[in-house]
């Protein structure tokens, strides 16, 4: 879901602007995370000070967040075991790349093992498990936001073809600035003007004592000024190419509903801090892409019989079984979370699905790309 659409190809069939429709869009897809974000805020209390209310005391706060946690934790441990179906239980799928789908996991499981079994050993001064983590985290925010932007360019590609042959939407590039601008803007707002909220975590502090020069007035004005003003220009340039050439405004509602709801969940950083933020932002990429794979898969395996896939995936009515199953999967193993095989488990899966989602989702493939536009029914 990484990859742009290219736009040019005329659509084969007739097309709509709903990814499948307004209620499933808007309710699973572009905000599917907000029940969610009010049991964490409103329910549990955590960064409740956002909204003028008094903060939790330490207690009740590191009870709240490891509830969150949780519950966060078995949100995505079903979506990224989604892609291992498509995979290894699509006979199609695994044979375009069977050697690296075979390989691929042999290599990570073994070198995450080798780095946690490594975990007191220092190379260089640094320990190769915190290599590990850092290119976990870092490739999970880049997972994260191309998913959102790869549902984007989907959208782009439904307007497109509905308009001809003659494509106005922003083009990949400016979505992609678009995105980008938006999460850096996000992160300097949180460095400059929100250090606060970083006071719990030992590893922020110490980085923010580090980074400190350049955040402090003037230099931090500065730099949150500068990406103030190319953030507003990139938007300005994306919503003129957005609005070139539509006759009807109604037409960019779904790509701009999905659009905004990435910017509230920006906005959550802000106004509760990283903690809310951060698991706000993992389960909706969870559950939005959970919805995304039950759509496209209904689509392409009507008319694909006789695989693993299929058998899950065929009909939407299908949904709430593998959620069950992983979910109950997730639950018999609360007792081994904290145990190392566990840990190396979660991060293994974790890389894999991260690559394994770059090979699969090619919207450009026509074995991607036509399930996505056919109109329903057809």
């Amino acid at each position: 879901m990484e990859r742009s659409v290219t736009s040019a190809e005329p659509a084969p069939v007739a097309v709509r602007p709903w990814l499948r429709g307004g209620f499933w869009d808007t309710t699973v897809l572009a905000y599917g995370w907000v029940p969610f974000y009010l049991w964490c805020v409103f329910g549990l209390g955590l960064g409740r000070e956002g909204w003028g209310l008094p903060a939790l005391p330490r207690g009740a706060h590191r009870s709240a967040f490891a509830t969150a946690v949780v519950i966060a934790l078995a949100i995505t441990y079903v979506h990224r075991h989604y892609t291992f179906i498509l995979v290894y239980g699509d006979r199609r799928s695994f044979a375009a790349r069977a050697r690296a789908y075979v390989g691929a996991p042999v290599v990570v499981f073994g070198l995450v093992a080798l780095a946690r079994a490594s975990i007191d050993t220092r190379v260089f001064g640094v320990s190769p498990w915190l290599v590990v983590a850092v290119i976990t985290g870092a490739w999970n925010v880049w997972h994260t936001l191309q998913q959102r932007y790869g549902i984007g360019r989907i959208y782009a590609a439904k307007l497109d073809a509905i308009r001809g042959p003659r494509p106005t939407v922003a083009s990949g590039r400016l979505d992609r600035l678009l995105l980008w601008s938006l999460a850096l803007l996000t992160a300097c707002v949180l460095l400059v003007l929100r250090t606060s909220s970083f006071g719990g975590h030992r590893s922020a502090r110490d980085l923010l004592r580090v980074l400190a020069p350049v955040l402090r007035p003037p230099l931090g004005s500065l730099w949150l000024g500068l990406v103030a003003v190319l953030t507003v220009i990139v938007a300005v340039r994306w919503v003129r190419a957005d609005v070139a050439g539509v006759a009807r405004p109604s037409l960019l509602l779904p790509r701009w509903s999905f659009v905004g709801s990435t910017v509230a969940l920006l906005a959550v950083f802000v106004v509760h801090g990283p903690i809310v933020g951060y698991l706000c932002f993992g389960t909706a990429h969870a559950i939005e892409y959970v919805g995304f794979v039950h759509h496209f898969a209904a689509r392409k395996y009507e008319r694909e019989r006789g695989s693993v896939a299929a058998a899950v995936f065929a009909s939407l009515w299908r949904a709430p079984l593998p959620v069950a199953v992983l979910l109950l999967a997730f639950w018999l193993a609360r007792d081994v979370r904290d145990e190392a095989i566990y840990v190396v488990y979660y991060i293994s899966t974790s890389l894999l699905h991260f690559l394994f989602d770059g090979w699969i989702w090619k919207v450009r493939a026509p074995e991607v790309r036509q399930p996505l536009l056919r109109a329903q029914g057809s």
